[in-house]
């Protein structure tokens, strides 16, 4: 039976990030998603001047009231951007109802800023609401800059192994999720540094010199698509780093606008190999 997967993160109307990525990439997956939009953008926010921002929490929790009066249950929950904190509450009554009648992969990731800095809708009271939030999940998949808000660490420029571990393994403590940092800048390279449990460890890719929008949520989709497909943590993260890599190098050799954000479709016959590959 095909899975389904709740999906709250804001709606772009141009360049791809967001919903805009989450969406093809769980359902070539073999993932129906559901989506909830949690604020209306008239494109995502990186390289453009000036944008039209609609929070949308009003709908927002009507559509969960409906759902919810209906019965309706999910197989995973995706969380990603939120247009105003009393989202962050409404989701972790959402996750509570949804686990008293079954076992939902809660994904949460935590989206409040990068470089050391905000993204430009984001308060200090959002990312008050993140830190509760992250505690209902099963998986998070913070950047460093997340990563720092949510353990109230100052922002760091570049990391040691062991600290990027260290701080993977505060982060599942303080949580009890599976932890994945994104976006962490070695001496030697760059990682992905990871906490299962009591089990730590890091994925090294190769940095391609160019910042896509829209590479977190391919990364977090892209981990929870593996999951849900019964991977192991690790090889689910390993994949993930695989696959957002592909499609970020390919984005570039398109000399795509940066601010358009990265080619999702650039991967997504790759993704249905794999499914098919698998039988699913």
């Amino acid at each position: 039976m095909q899975k389904n997967c709740a999906a709250f993160h804001d709606l772009s109307c141009y360049a791809k990030s967001s919903l805009t990525v989450v969406l093809p990439v769980l359902e070539v997956m073999g993932i129906e998603a559901c989506p909830v939009p949690t604020a209306l953008l008239s494109s995502q926010t990186d390289g453009f001047d000036t944008y039209y921002f609609q929070d949308t929490t009003t709908a927002f929790f009507s559509i969960l009231d409906t759902w919810e009066s209906l019965g309706l249950s999910f197989d995973s929950i995706y969380s990603g951007f939120l247009g105003s904190e009393k989202q962050g509450e409404r989701i972790i009554r959402f996750v509570q109802n949804q686990r008293k009648k079954s076992s939902p992969l809660v994904l949460i990731d935590p989206v409040l800023g990068d470089e050391h800095q905000l993204y430009g809708p984001i308060t200090e009271a959002q990312v008050e609401a993140m830190r509760s939030l992250v505690c209902c999940a099963d998986v998070i998949t913070p950047n460093a800059t997340e990563a720092a808000l949510l353990l109230k660490e100052p922002f760091q420029q570049s990391f040691s192994e062991k600290q990027a571990l260290q701080w993977a393994g505060k982060l599942s403590l303080q949580t009890g999720a599976m932890t994945a940092i994104t976006s962490v800048s070695l001496a030697h390279g760059h990682v992905v540094a990871c906490c299962n449990k009591e089990k730590s460890f890091l994925v090294g890719y190769e940095q391609i010199p160019v910042a896509y929008p829209g590479s977190g949520d391919l990364f977090a989709s892209l981990l929870l698509g593996n999951l849900l497909g019964k991977a192991s943590f690790q090889s689910s993260v390993e994949q993930a780093v695989y696959m957002t890599s592909l499609a970020i190098e390919r984005t570039k050799n398109a000399k795509m606008e940066r601010r358009h954000g990265v080619a999702v479709t650039s991967i997504l016959r790759e993704l249905a190999q794999q499914r098919g590959a698998h039988g699913s």
